[in-house]
């Protein structure tokens, strides 16, 4: 198996009605963080802007969030993003190393997400099917 080489690092804080974003480049040096709403307009929009920061090559971006299915999943693997699903109690434990204790910062948190570990796989669909 050979390794992706990745453009972008994307972490995606979870939330129900928006979503806190960090973008890194391979040199894992922030290019840009935005909160996106949890809505289809929202979710185009920001899928966009990953492509224009990508030159066009959402396969070159690594994007870890921590749900494996929803909306915002399902619409970064049509787009063709490759996706890592992580458990929470992996930032959980990150986050205790490196804040004060119970300091939670969806910013920051987004960040820590980084690198990817996993990818989600769908084996249903010939297009959404993503591998490392």
């Amino acid at each position: 198996m050979t390794e992706t080489a990745y453009a972008l690092y994307v972490g995606i804080d979870w939330g129900t009605a928006t979503h806190q974003v960090a973008v890194l480049d391979t040199l894992r040096a922030p290019l840009g963080e935005r909160a996106v709403a949890h809505d289809g307009a929202a979710l185009q929009t920001f899928t966009e802007w990953l492509t224009l920061l990508a030159g066009g090559e959402p396969a070159r971006v690594a994007v870890a969030l921590e749900v494996p299915r929803g909306a915002v999943v399902d619409t970064l693997l049509e787009r063709g993003f490759h996706v890592f699903a992580l458990n929470p109690k992996q930032l959980d434990r990150f986050r205790d190393r490196y804040t004060v204790a119970g300091a939670k910062d969806d910013r920051r948190d987004a960040s820590y997400w980084l690198p990817p570990w996993r990818p989600i796989d769908r084996p249903s669909g010939g297009s959404s099917s993503r591998s490392p």
